[in-house]
Formats: structure tokens, sequence, C-alpha cells
């Protein structure tokens, strides 16, 4: 299963697809101080990635794929901060 949802923390496996986008999203809203695991992560659908984007939520563990740790991982990195919101202009 791709998707594993706690508490506090959602965990990534393997493909991330478009089919698991809604309910992450959904997550993401509804949890305080979101934390995902990525460690076992090694194919993230950009509805996904915008997903995280949106809500901002604390990288628990790296993923080990060279990609997404290359490409993605800094791109989440800068995301402790509170979601964006919609039509304010970057700093």
């Amino acid at each position: 299963m791709p998707l594993e949802l706690g508490d506090t923390t959602a965990t990534l496996t393997g493909v991330v697809t478009v089919d698991e986008v809604e309910e992450l999203a959904a997550w993401l809203q509804a949890t305080a101080k979101p934390r995902v695991n990525l460690r076992k992560c090694n194919h993230l659908h950009t509805g996904a990635l915008q997903a995280m984007l949106r809500f901002r939520p604390k990288v628990s563990a790296a993923p080990t794929d060279a990609f997404l740790a290359g490409q993605v991982l800094p791109l989440l990195e800068g995301s402790g901060g509170e979601p964006t919101r919609q039509g304010s202009e970057p700093p």
C-alpha cells in the first residue's frame, strides 16, 4: 500500500499515484502538524507533490531514491511553515 496515514505521520511507499492524491491532500489539510516519511517512496505523482507543497508537512524521513532526494526533497525541506495563501505575492 503506497499510503499509510497515522495520527501525525503519513508514510509514502513505492509508487504514489494519482489514486492516493485526494486522500493524502485531505489528511494533510485535517492534520494539525503533519509529517511525511518518504524513505521508501520511489515515485511521487505531481499531484501528491503539489499537495505537500500546499500544506507544508515536515519531512520526517528523507527518500532514498536519488531523484526524489536530489530534486524533490529540496522543494519540501523549506516546508515547515504555514500553508501559503492563494493570491498572495511571494516576498
